[in-house]
């Protein structure tokens, strides 16, 4: 007889990381999707279990981690791994960050896939050590449709409370000037919206962030909302400009981007740009706000003027645009086709997206046959196996409830850390604010090199 096709995985990511919305449903969509059997375990706990890693068919690194890190991957389970002689999966995003550490890492595990947001037309470019050769790439998004706010109710456009609505973090200057887009757009809408009457709710700032159901019901109440790719466009390949970049900005918030750039990015600014849609997107279509947006490719799934309303990057057509939030006729119409195009369309769901991974899984992993054995034997190894796999998975929601409350204390202290050097810096008079800023600086510092001896010593 032949074993039935479905395969056991393992999936290791970082629990600390699902407080951030797409990353939780990323992650469960493998759990509610999968034809296989998914185990999905936090990396540092799973280090700390005695498991038996021939009981899977493939282990898969969730983009929450980052293998390079001990801290995600523990010395000694990171060899564990390497040593499992089955296929290993790696999604991963923010390409652009310590990339010759993530080339090493992943050659010393043995990746053999690599599901990646990075444009075709420059993945060789980042991955380029010779290893790389072997593995097989798989183009994936950083986000798909949220199935459950397809039927959500909604506001009817009219009704909607806030004309424009965008929220963005001034990201630092390593990810080059591609990234300014990201806050620049909302900057610069927001000036010139009096003019036109408009109602924004448009903010850059750590204290103005929003999360879980106050974001969706933030969404669904905005008749419109600013949007641009997500992507950068300067490659740290040794992770030093990263290091070098922070301190800096930290030493100096107020400096410009031109700057940083002409004293750090080593004149590569631009030489390779990674441009996709952003999870935001999916997030707008579903809920029926229209999306005012620069113009871009967002990875072939969004057309200007029919999906979004193209706004020039000099904001130079900003009449025309507002002349369509105006019009509830034909901003109703861009709305119902990216409402029925996009999230409505199978192509875009987590569903589909796990079964793409799910063909990918049996293409790469060997069938396991029981030829010439007993059918009472092999039902009796495999209910073994399932009574093993869920007392794993039993023993990691125990130590996992711990671990989740202790990530969400520190979420919430460098949350609270970040608002208050915001508070400080544009509150408090220089002469003041300076001595405090030098301060938080030198303890971030220093617990960040405590951090890496630590991770050493546990290494060792």
């Amino acid at each position: 007889m032949t074993a039935k096709k479905q395969k056991t995985i393992l999936l290791l990511c970082a629990d600390a990381a699902r407080h951030v919305g797409t990353v939780s449903d990323h992650i469960e969509a493998f759990r509610r999707f999968s034809r296989h059997h998914v185990v999905i375990l936090d990396s540092v706990i799973a280090s700390r279990m005695d498991i038996d890693l021939s009981m899977f068919d493939a282990v898969v690194f969730h983009y929450s981690i980052v293998i390079s890190m001990p801290n995600y991957l523990p010395r000694n389970f990171f060899e564990k791994i390497a040593a499992f002689s089955g296929p290993k999966i790696l999604f991963i995003q923010d390409e652009f960050r310590w990339v010759n550490r993530t080339m090493d890492a992943a050659e010393h595990l043995g990746i053999s896939v690599l599901f990646t947001v990075v444009n075709g037309d420059v993945v060789r470019k980042i991955y380029r050590n010779p290893y790389f050769d072997k593995v097989r790439f798989e183009e994936t998004l950083t986000g798909f449709v949220p199935e459950e706010l397809i039927h959500r109710e909604t506001p009817a456009y009219q009704d909607r409370s806030i004309d424009v609505s965008y929220r963005a973090r001034k990201l630092p200057g390593w990810c080059g000037s591609f990234a300014l887009q990201k806050w620049q757009i909302g900057e610069r809408f927001l000036k010139d919206a009096p003019s036109y009457g408009l109602k924004c709710d448009i903010a850059t700032t750590e204290t103005s962030r929003i999360y879980g159901e106050r974001w969706i019901d933030f969404i669904a109440n905005s008749r419109a909302v600013l949007g641009t790719e997500s992507g950068s466009s300067f490659v740290d390949y040794t992770g030093d400009i990263y290091d070098k970049v922070d301190a800096y900005q930290a030493a100096n918030p107020n400096a410009a981007f031109d700057e940083v750039r002409e004293k750090f990015l080593e004149g590569r600014d631009g030489e390779t740009i990674i441009h996709v849609i952003s999870p935001r997107c999916f997030e707008a279509a579903s809920l029926r706000s229209l999306m005012i947006m620069y113009p871009g490719d967002y990875s072939g799934v969004l057309q200007e003027w029919r999906h979004y309303v193209p706004l020039a990057s000099d904001h130079s057509n900003m009449a025309e645009v507002v002349g369509v939030l105006r019009d509830s006729a034909r901003a109703g119409e861009i709305i119902d086709n990216a409402y029925e195009e996009i999230s409505r369309s199978d192509a875009w769901t987590y569903r589909a997206f796990v079964a793409r991974f799910d063909r990918v899984i049996d293409e790469i992993t060997p069938s396991r046959t029981t030829n010439n054995i007993p059918v009472k034997q092999v039902e009796a190894e495999m209910a073994g196996q399932l009574a093993r796999l869920s007392e794993l998975e039993r023993h990691y929601q125990k130590e996992g409830r711990w671990t989740q409350r202790k990530m969400r204390a520190i979420f919430l202290a460098h949350r609270l850390r970040a608002v208050t050097i915001e508070f400080i810096s544009n509150k408090l008079p220089a002469p003041i604010a300076r001595p405090l800023i030098f301060i938080d600086r030198v303890c971030k510092n220093a617990l960040k090199f405590a951090m890496r001896w630590f991770q050493r010593v546990r290494a060792d």
